[in-house]
């Protein structure tokens, strides 16, 4: 199983790619031209986004630097573990919400620092990969949308997200 996996991984993104161009000339498309446009939106976004991950990367690198993330881990260090929730986890649950490109980072320097396949490498792993940044989220559609009451949407948002910390950890423990 683990080989065809392989096999199948190793040709997936060139197969992607001929069935794209061929349908492409099928359809007479100037493919060519599109990728190019394509190509070039790409990197005027990533221009563009470039500045907020870099405040994002330096953010946390000073809050973490300073001693104010380790300050917050000790004082509520003992609420959380309480609830059975690893204080090495603390930041990323912090962060989360705010900035998913932020707790990328975070997640990063704990598989770093505790090992990826320890309780606390996994249960970040399926944090980041399963609790949503409700701040942002909220921003943007709000943001973006005409709606201006929230309602129930942030204090569901928030209670989703504590049930996907609880649900993580718990996963992690028992798998």
């Amino acid at each position: 199983m683990s080989t065809a996996l392989s096999t199948l991984s190793v040709f997936f993104i060139p197969v992607i790619i001929t069935i794209i161009i061929v349908y492409g000339l099928k359809k007479k498309a100037p493919v060519y031209d599109l990728f190019a446009e394509g190509a070039k939106d790409g990197i005027s976004t990533a221009i563009e986004i470039l500045p907020f991950i870099i405040a994002i990367f330096i953010g946390i690198e000073a809050i973490t630097s300073s001693g104010a993330m380790e300050w917050l881990q000790t004082i509520l260090g003992p609420v959380f573990e309480f609830f059975g929730i690893p204080e090495d986890l603390i930041s990323l649950i912090l962060l989360r919400p705010v900035s998913g490109s932020g707790s990328l980072v975070l997640a990063q320097r704990i598989m770093e620092d505790c090992g990826p396949d320890s309780l606390v490498g996994r249960a970040a792993s399926v944090m980041v990969g399963s609790c949503e940044t409700v701040f942002y989220v909220l921003a943007l559609y709000f943001g973006v949308t005409a709606v201006k009451k929230m309602r129930h949407a942030f204090a569901a948002g928030l209670i989703g997200y504590i049930i996907g910390i609880f649900a993580s950890v718990f996963i992690c423990n028992i798998m």
